[in-house]
């Protein structure tokens, strides 16, 4: 009796321990099955908010949705609660940068409905410009771990909870940090700037100027002369397209596009918009290298080049070869060789940095002024990637 009792508890004890075991089995899938689905839904909101097009319906739908329960339902709430509001301060930004307002302040409209004073005007620039500040400042905290923290730190959880939500579905927040935000707001402002000066001169000199037809007409030749002057100072300082590549940064003109077809790992072609299929069009490549010079001894760097071309070129009547330095609007030394033929100009623009360089090769086939002027742009504004940092 006594030994069918001992196997009786010991029967009842391996039920017990199975039952366990299974509870804790489930448990573990039942908690691995929402970390994935968790996981899955952080990436697939990710992907919907990075695409040109967003699907604003779909992108809410599933940040007000919830798919977990315990302790992982609070997790995926702060992430949630994270990803709004970074979807709403993009939302926002864009709606701003997209407004027909922007583009016209500077239309003979504009002119007559709100001139001479620009009441309505000035209050639009200064509020956008202001709103715009804010709202990228808020962008830049949106990246910083404080604030990713600050929506998972108020929910009491463990810290595996904690870790899971940090390293699983955060990450890095500054890999998913878009540096072209912050130069199309920076652009904007720019903009707004140069806008602000050609309406305070429209004020000042309100007597000077009226509508007839579509043209805004002057009283005098300075005036006329000041506000063209105004006016091409800023299309001349228009922000470009942000390029951002391993060795650096740098601005192309908003019309000009990266040749993709031409374009390999390490050297990029660039085309205006529009030519990109030509036999022949003007373009622009940049790619970086390597020499063996430090930066404080570029002057060897600029002789081994010339000396280089020259043996190239040889004693050919029919091509010029012109050397001169300087530098760049950063404070880089670029060393220019203009190559011209009779057919083609070529001009090799190098950025010289330590035992590296940048080299912009602008290619023409006739007036080069608006090549030229990309390429000019591709210098000014250069970064190599370590000052970004």
């Amino acid at each position: 009796m006594k030994k069918r009792f001992i196997i009786t508890l010991v029967v009842v004890i391996a039920l017990v321990l199975i039952v366990g075991i299974i509870a804790i089995g489930i448990g573990l899938y039942h908690d691995f099955k929402q970390e994935s689905e968790l996981i899955s839904e952080c990436e697939q909101i990710k992907e919907l908010t990075n695409e040109e097009n967003l699907d604003t319906e779909k992108i809410n739908e599933m940040l007000t949705r919830r798919i977990s329960d315990g302790e992982y339902l609070q997790v995926e709430e702060a992430l949630k609660e994270y990803l709004t509001a970074r979807f709403q301060n993009i939302t926002k930004i864009s709606e701003i940068l997209n407004n027909e307002k922007l583009e016209n302040i500077l239309t003979i409209d504009n002119y007559k409905n709100d001139g001479p004073e620009f009441a309505t005007t000035k209050e639009y620039i200064e509020n956008t410009k202001q709103e715009l500040q804010d709202l990228k400042k808020r962008y830049e905290e949106l990246f910083t771990e404080e604030t990713v923290m600050s929506y998972i730190n108020n929910k009491n959880l463990d810290s595996y909870y904690v870790d899971f939500y940090k390293q699983e579905l955060i990450g890095n927040p500054e890999d998913s940090k878009d540096n072209i935000v912050e130069h199309e707001i920076d652009g904007i402002i720019t903009i707004l700037n140069s806008y602000n000066s050609v309406i305070d001169f429209l004020i000042t000199n309100k007597n000077s100027w009226k509508i007839e037809g579509e043209n805004i007409v002057f009283a005098n030749q300075e005036s006329s002369e000041k506000f063209l002057e105004l006016i091409n100072d800023m299309l001349e300082n228009i922000p470009g397209t942000l390029i951002e590549k391993d060795f650096g940064t740098y601005e192309i003109p908003v019309d000009w596009i990266e040749s993709v077809a031409h374009s390999t790992n390490d050297k990029f072609f660039y085309v205006k918009e529009g030519q990109e299929n030509e036999n022949r069009p003007d373009n622009i490549s940049v790619n970086e290298g390597t020499n063996k010079y430090p930066a404080d001894e570029h002057e060897k760097f600029r002789s081994a080049i010339l000396n280089q071309l020259s043996m190239q070129i040889g004693g050919d009547e029919n091509v010029e070869l012109n050397a001169n330095g300087s530098n760049t609007k950063n404070g880089y030394v670029v060393y220019t060789f203009n190559i011209k033929d009779k057919d083609t100009t070529t001009t090799q623009y190098y950025i010289v940095g330590d035992y590296k360089y940048v080299l912009i090769h602008e290619t023409t086939f006739g007036d080069s002024n608006e090549t030229d002027s990309a390429a000019q742009k591709i210098i000014d504004t250069f970064k190599w990637k370590e000052q970004e940092e």
